[in-house]
């Protein structure tokens, strides 16, 4: 039987990285799509499929599918043997049966939530499968190597997509411009309707609308304008647009930037210096990957928010940086992959060639916020940006 297409594990690779990293075997359970990684790799949701089901890879060895009788003809191929059990005691048998007790196994659940992107599998199954001997730990350095790595072709599409994002932003600026210099009325939900129109064009597509924002408006991180909700943009404003798009093709993976834009030719001392620092922030943090990929030292996700953080803490606004420096980017924004915090998390994961990121400071202020958005892809020979980092506030000559 053909195995099915949906199917995204190498079964090879994976027994390859449990025996590098010390594992006995990578268990993934789901029940009712409560495990997105689990859904991800599957690719099951076309399958009728309504009881707990087991995937366990060993080390080595041929992987066993442990599924409810009656779902016996359920599934699509998949590598290795079925197993298949009834009620609760014959599931807690079968799984006795399935994974041994020496040695440790993986699972997407994370201790203390440190990683709650892969922390998917509930406490009472957790707490089921301890009581069965089972020594268990987490599966985030599996998931990224197996779920967050960029193949070449999604690489591709990231560089197209980041054509796209990078297009619109500049046209959005210049229609807004345009429309000050003409004394025509422009608010926040009229360009990002214009940025979704050049999104269709291009045939590219979003998980959700973009972030325009004006002064007290870009304070709200995750602020964005509706129909019924937006603010007027008028000389004198703080402009930040937060833009995200990808291709409209199988697997292809965002590009996620956001521009900051002043309208008028000369901002404020005050927004200036906040933009500056926030810039800094963020190329400190871009600095200190390529300096220890250089080194041939690995660095953790943690680890690079704690740099582009300590800076803007010296710089007087810790206290106005409330999220993360950055989170995995993939055919989700926010994907599986390592993200670079220590402030919301504390991701340990090693940033691995193969996987990409955002680095994007902020800054918000009651009266304005300033946000700078790249992308950082890991390629063979070190960081890559493929979206163009702002230098200088766009300033609007109105």
């Amino acid at each position: 039987m053909k195995q099915h297409s949906g199917f995204l594990l190498d079964i090879d690779a994976v027994q390859e990285a449990l025996r590098r990293e010390g594992l006995a075997g990578w268990l993934i359970y789901d029940f009712h799509g409560i495990n997105a990684v689990a859904r991800a790799l599957f690719s099951l949701s076309d399958y009728h499929i309504t009881r707990r089901w087991f995937y366990f890879i060993p080390a080595s060895g041929e992987p066993t599918l442990l599924a409810h009788a009656i779902e016996k003809t359920s599934y699509p191929a998949l590598p290795g043997r079925m197993l298949l059990y009834a009620g609760l005691q014959q599931m807690q048998e079968r799984l006795r049966e399935v994974l041994p007790t020496a040695g440790q196994i993986a699972m997407e659940y994370s201790p203390m939530n440190d990683v709650p992107t892969v922390s998917y599998v509930d406490a009472g199954m957790i707490e089921l499968l301890r009581s069965l001997g089972v020594d268990l730990v987490t599966s985030a350095n599996l998931v990224q190597e197996f779920q967050a790595k960029w193949s070449a072709e999604q690489l591709r599409s990231h560089i197209a997509a980041a054509q796209v994002v990078h297009e619109a932003q500049r046209e959005a600026f210049q229609m807004i411009e345009t429309a000050l210099q003409a004394r025509t009325p422009i608010n926040e939900y009229d360009v990002q309707q214009f940025i979704l129109q050049r999104f269709a064009a291009a045939n590219c597509i979003t998980d959700s609308a973009p972030i325009v924002a004006v002064n007290a408006n870009a304070s709200n991180p995750h602020y964005a304008p509706t129909a019924s909700v937006y603010s007027p943009i008028r000389p004198g404003d703080v402009i930040l647009i937060d833009l995200w798009a990808k291709q409209k093709t199988p697997r292809a993976v965002f590009a996620d930037i956001t521009w900051m834009g002043f309208a008028g030719a000369e901002p404020p001392e005050r927004v200036q210096h906040v933009f500056d620092t926030v810039r800094e922030a963020r190329d400190r943090g871009v600095d200190f990957l390529r300096q220890n990929w250089q080194a041939g030292k690995p660095v953790k996700g943690y680890e690079v928010d704690q740099i582009v953080r300590q800076y803007i803490t010296e710089a007087s606004f810790g206290d106005y940086f409330v999220h993360r420096t950055g989170h995995s980017l993939g055919a989700e924004v926010h994907a599986n992959g390592v993200n670079i915090d220590s402030y919301e998390t504390r991701d340990s994961r090693a940033i691995i060639p193969g996987v990409a990121f955002s680095i994007e400071p902020g800054v918000y202020l009651p009266e304005f916020g300033v946000r700078s958005e790249i992308n950082v892809y890991l390629g063979d020979n070190g960081p890559e940006i493929h979206t163009e980092p702002q230098r200088a506030l766009v300033t609007l000559q109105v």
